[in-house]
């Protein structure tokens, strides 16, 4: 899975679980999610349980931090780094 394919469907669903009332507001891959409002404690909860099912990334205790988990950008990075199947960055040609 690309690097792209990762961040499209993290960006889903903190479109569709958290900014589904804020249909204006623009969130920028590198912007603090809970600096700006858009995930709270609970939210970052959430969003763990989503990293686990939608990717099979089991998040540590120690984990739960803004530099893995404050932007879309570091949740990629994490995701990339810690799934159980080997993320490409771009898709190989025979």
């Amino acid at each position: 899975m690309s690097r792209d394919e990762i961040l499209r469907r993290l960006r889903a669903f903190v479109d569709d679980n958290f900014l589904y009332m804020r249909p204006d507001f623009e969130l920028r891959n590198d912007a603090s999610l809970m600096g700006n409002g858009v995930v709270d404690s609970m939210g970052v909860m959430e969003m763990i349980a989503f990293l686990e099912e939608e990717f099979g990334v089991v998040v540590d205790d120690g984990d739960v931090t803004e530099e893995n988990l404050g932007t879309l950008d570091a949740i990629t990075a994490y995701v990339i780094a810690h799934a159980p199947v080997v993320m490409e960055e771009t898709p190989q040609t025979a």
